[in-house]
C-alpha cells in the first residue's frame, strides 16, 4: 500500500502534546551553569573600559568575558557575504542592544545581578535609524570601512528597458513600504554549550541548520570543524531566524571554557528575542511598469532599499534574491534593479519565511491591481494573460518545468466566487482581492555543495534508520522522510525511525533554504533508499533463488512479481545480510546534488531543479467610520507538485497564511529613535487563533520530474500573496489604495478622509 499522498500525522506530535519532548531550556547537564549578556544601552559608541571586578568577585559566577578575553575573529555568513560582526563589543558598539559582555554562574539570578556589577564607559557617537538618512553624504557610519553606509549594492540589468517604456501604452510608478516584523516562534534563541579539557566543543542548539551552524562557529571560534559538535533538539519553531550563527553560540563556548569546561546555557527573554534576533528586512520598493494597450508588460524598472540594521548577516543573499525571484511570476522580458542595502543603528535583520518575498510580492502584486484597473482588465485575466507557464525561461534565465500558476489563478477565481463578488461591494464595504506568488525549491545562492546527504539503515529486525543532516524545527521533515523511504522500501511507515540531526553522526547537508527540504533532503532519502532496496533485494535474491530485477516489496514483505506466495520478509533479508560469512548492515547512501546554476546578478542563472508558485484571493469588510479591516476569507492554491503528504502540506499553507495576516494586517516592529516601544508578542500585534479566518486550501495538479515523487517545496507560499490581496481587497471594497504595511485602520481611515476631500486624487496613503 503506497504512503505517498496520505494525511499521516507529524511524527512528534505525541511527545510535544504530552511534553516529552525536550527542548533546549528542558535540558540539565552535570555542572551546568547559566549564561547572561551584558548590552549596549545606546545605539551607537566607542567602547573605553570595561570593569568587570565586582561581578568576577560575586559569589556564584565562575566566569565573565568581554571581547578582550576572546580571539577578535571577525565573521559572517557564508559566501559573498560581509564579515563584520564580534561575538562581543571590542571596540564600537553599534545599536542598542549590542553584546558587551557576558557571565556565567550557579543560578540565572546570581548571573543577572552580575550583570549590574559590570562597569561600562562608553563615549557616545552619532547614529542613524533610517536608511534614507544613512545615504546622506555626511551621515554617521556605522562601520568605518562601508562608505556611504551600503553594504551591497546590485546594478541589474536584462533587456532593453528604455525601449520597451518608449514602446509602452502607458507606464505606473509607485512607492511601497515596507515593515520590520518578527518571526514570532515559541521557544527563543537558546543553547547549551561545552567546551571540553580536550577542546572539543558540543553545542546543543535549537537551529534549522546544523551542519551549517558548525561551520559558523568554528570560523568564530578559530577550531578545526572536527573540533565543533552541534547536536539538534527538539526545536520549537524558526520560520528562518534561526538558520545562522547567534552571536550566544560562541558567547556560551568561551564562558564554558573559562569556567573549566563546564557547559554553559544561554537562553533569550522575549525581550532580547525583538532586539537582538534577526527579523524580517524593511524596505522601501520604487516600481515603474510598463504595459502594452492590451495589457501584456513590457519593462518593469525598480529602486530598492533595504535597511540592514547594524551587521548584514543573511542581508545581502536577501537582497540578491529580492532582485531575482519575484519577476519570474509572470513574463516580463525587460528588468531593470537599482537594489541597495544600508546599515543602520538598529539590530541585525534576517531570514523569515519567504526571504524577501513578502515585501516584493506586496508591491508588485498592489501595482498589478493598479494596472489592471486603469487598463479596464479583470485583474484574474491580466494576471493569467501574464502568467509564467511550463516551459518558459524567465527573463533572469530560470527554467520553469511543472508551473501551476495558471491552474491556481483560475482555482481561486472560481473557489471564492471572484466574478459575482468584485466590484459590487462598495456600498456595503465588502470586496475581493489576488495576488501571485513564486518560490524557490533547491536554491543555490553561494558557489560549492548546494545538496543533501543522507543515509537509510536496515536492521536485522526489519527496522529502517534514515539518517539525515536536515533538520526537523516542526516542519514535518522526518514524517516525509520516513514516508519516502517507506515508500522505496516496501515498508509499513511505523517501522521507519529518523534521526536527529548531530553533526558527529549525521552526514553534511545544507539546510532549509528556500522550501529545499522535500526536494533536496528528500531526494537524498529517496536516494539513500534505493541503494538499500538494491543491497536487500541482492540477499532476497538468493533466498528466493530468483533475479534482484524480479523482486518487489510491500508490507515489509519481498515476492517476486506475479508469485506473491514466494516470499521473504524484510527482516529475514537484513539477517542474512548481516550474518553470513562476511556480512555487513544494509546501509544506502544518497547524494542530492542539483543540476542548476549558482544565482547571478550579472547573468542569466537557473538556481533551483523546480519552483512552486501560488494564488490567493482575499474577502475583506471594511468599516468605513474606523478603518477596522476584517478578513472574511482567505482561498489559496498552491503549486507544490505532487503533495507527500496532506496534513502537513495543509498545515504548512494555514500557517504560513496566518504569518502573512499578521504582517499584512496588524503586525510592526516600531522603532522610535532607533528604540523599540514594542518588543512583546501582545505589544507588536501577533495574530493569535482568534484572528484566523476561514481559510480555503487547494493543491495543482502539478507532477515534478525532479523532486521526489513529483513533489516540490510549498512551506513559504502561504504568506508572500496575503498583504497585497488583501490591500486590493481593501481597494475593491471602499475604493481606497494603501501603499504601506501594516494596513493599519488609522492609515485605512487617513485614506477615506482624504478621498472624500479629494486633497489627493489616487487616495494613495
Amino acid at each position: 500500500m503506497s504512503v505517498i499522498g496520505k494525511p499521516f500525522p507529524i511524527r512528534d506530535a505525541r511527545e510535544k502534546a504530552l511534553g516529552t519532548a525536550e527542548y533546549t531550556t528542558d535540558l540539565k547537564m552535570p555542572g551546568m551553569l547559566y549564561g547572561k549578556v551584558l548590552r549596549s544601552p545606546i545605539h551607537h559608541g566607542r567602547v573605553l573600559s570595561i570593569d568587570t571586578s565586582r561581578a568576577e568577585a560575586l559569589p556564584g559566577v565562575r566566569a565573565v568575558i568581554t571581547g578582550r578575553d576572546i580571539k577578535p575573529i571577525i565573521y559572517g555568513f557564508g559566501w559573498r557575504h560581509r564579515k563584520d560582526k564580534y561575538a562581543l563589543a571590542i571596540d564600537k558598539v553599534r545599536y542598542k542592544g549590542d553584546e558587551i559582555a557576558a557571565v556565567a554562574a550557579v543560578d540565572e539570578d546570581t548571573a543577572e545581578e552580575a550583570l549590574d556589577l559590570i562597569k561600562v564607559e562608553l563615549e557616545e557617537l552619532p547614529a542613524v535609524f533610517d536608511a534614507d538618512a544613512a545615504l546622506v553624504p555626511g551621515a554617521p557610519l556605522v562601520h568605518d570601512d562601508a562608505p556611504g553606509n551600503i553594504v551591497k549594492a546590485y546594478d541589474i540589468h536584462k533587456g532593453d528597458v528604455d525601449r520597451a517604456f518608449a514602446d509602452a501604452f502607458k507606464v505606473y510608478e509607485h512607492r511601497f513600504a515596507t515593515q520590520r516584523v518578527h518571526q514570532s516562534y515559541l521557544e527563543p534563541y537558546g543553547c547549551v554549550v561545552h567546551w571540553d579539557p580536550f577542546g572539543k566543543v558540543t553545542a546543543w542548539i535549537g537551529s534549522m541548520n546544523n551542519s551549517g551552524i558548525r561551520l559558523m562557529l568554528a570560523d568564530a571560534l578559530d577550531l578545526p570543524v572536527t573540533k565543533v559538535r552541534v547536536i539538534q533538539p527538539w526545536v520549537g519553531g524558526s520560520f528562518g531566524s534561526k538558520v545562522t550563527l547567534c552571536n550566544i553560540y560562541p558567547i556560551a563556548a568561551y564562558l564554558s571554557k573559562k569556567a573549566g569546561s563546564k557547559p554553559v546555557r544561554i537562553i533569550y527573554t522575549r525581550e532580547e528575542e525583538f532586539y537582538a534576533s534577526r527579523p524580517r528586512v524593511s524596505c522601501v520598493i520604487h516600481v515603474k511598469t510598463g504595459v502594452t494597450r492590451d495589457g501584456c508588460l513590457l519593462a518593469r524598472q525598480v529602486r530598492l532599499i533595504n535597511d540592514a540594521g547594524a551587521y548584514s548577516e543573511m542581508a545581502p543573499a536577501m537582497l540578491e534574491v529580492m532582485c531575482h525571484r519575484s519577476d519570474s511570476v509572470y513574463r516580463i522580458p525587460n528588468v531593470r534593479i537599482d537594489a541597495k542595502l544600508v546599515y543602520t543603528n538598529k539590530s541585525s535583520i534576517g531570514a523569515y519565511r519567504g526571504y524577501g518575498n513578502p515585501q516584493m510580492t506586496f508591491a508588485y502584486e498592489s501595482q498589478f491591481d493598479v494596472i489592471a484597473d486603469d487598463l479596464g482588465i479583470d485583474p484574474a485575466e491580466f494576471r493569467l494573460k501574464n502568467a509564467t507557464r511550463p516551459g518558459d525561461v524567465t527573463t533572469h534565465g530560470w527554467q520553469i518545468t511543472s508551473c501551476g500558476l495558471p491552474d491556481a489563478i483560475e482555482t481561486v477565481r472560481d473557489r471564492s466566487k471572484w466574478a459575482e463578488k468584485r466590484g459590487k461591494g462598495r456600498d456595503v464595504a465588502r470586496g475581493v482581492g489576488m495576488a501571485c506568488t513564486i518560490h524557490e525549491g533547491d536554491d543555490r545562492h553561494y558557489l560549492g555543495f548546494t545538496g543533501s546527504n543522507a543515509s537509510v539503515e536496515i536492521h536485522e529486525d526489519g527496522r529502517v534508520v534514515v539518517i539525515s543532516g536536515e533538520g526537523e524545527y516542526g516542519q514535518g521533515f522526518q514524517t516525509i522522510a520516513a514516508q519516502i523511504a517507506a515508500e522505496v522500501l516496501g515498508v509499513p511507515l511505523e517501522s521507519v525511525d529518523v534521526t536527529f540531526p548531530d553533526t558527529d553522526r549525521t552526514p553534511y547537508a545544507l539546510g532549509p533554504w528556500g522550501s529545499r527540504l522535500t526536494i533536496s533532503g528528500g531526494n537524498a532519502v529517496r536516494m539513500a533508499a534505493e541503494d538499500a532496496r538494491k543491497q536487500l533485494f541482492e540477499v532476497a535474491a538468493e533466498k528466493l533463488e530468483a533475479r534482484a530485477e524480479d523482486l518487489e516489496s510491500s508490507e515489509g514483505r519481498i515476492f517476486v512479481k506475479g508469485s506473491i506466495e514466494r516470499s521473504i520478509a524484510v527482516a529475514e533479508a537484513a539477517s542474512a545480510a548481516l550474518y553470513r560469512w562476511g556480512g555487513k548492515l544494509i546501509l544506502g547512501r544518497g547524494t542530492e546534488e542539483p543540476n542548476t546554476t549558482c544565482m547571478d546578478p550579472d547573468a542569466q542563472s537557473n538556481p533551483c531543479s523546480a519552483y512552486s508558485f501560488a494564488a490567493q484571493v482575499a474577502e475583506v469588510e471594511v468599516d468605513r467610520k474606523t478603518g477596522q479591516v476584517k478578513l472574511l476569507g482567505l482561498y489559496t492554491s498552491n503549486d507544490g507538485g505532487n503533495i507527500l503528504n496532506t496534513t502537513l502540506a495543509e498545515g504548512q499553507v494555514v500557517g504560513c497564511a496566518l504569518q502573512g495576516i499578521g504582517y499584512a494586517c496588524t503586525e510592526n516592529m516600531m522603532f522610535i529613535d532607533g528604540a523599540q516601544p514594542n518588543p512583546s508578542f501582545l505589544q507588536s500585534g501577533v495574530p493569535n487563533a482568534l484572528d484566523v479566518p476561514p481559510i480555503d486550501v487547494h493543491f495543482t495538479d502539478t507532477d515534478d520530474p525532479y523532486g521526489p515523487f513529483g513533489a516540490k517545496g510549498l512551506s513559504e507560499l502561504g504568506a508572500p500573496p496575503v498583504a497585497a490581496a488583501v490591500a486590493n481587497a481593501i481597494y475593491d471594497a471602499v475604493g481606497v489604495r494603501l501603499t504601506n504595511l501594516p494596513l493599519a485602520p488609522e492609515k485605512v481611515v487617513r485614506v477615506l478622509r482624504q478621498k472624500s476631500t479629494a486633497t489627493k486624487g489616487d487616495g494613495q496613503s
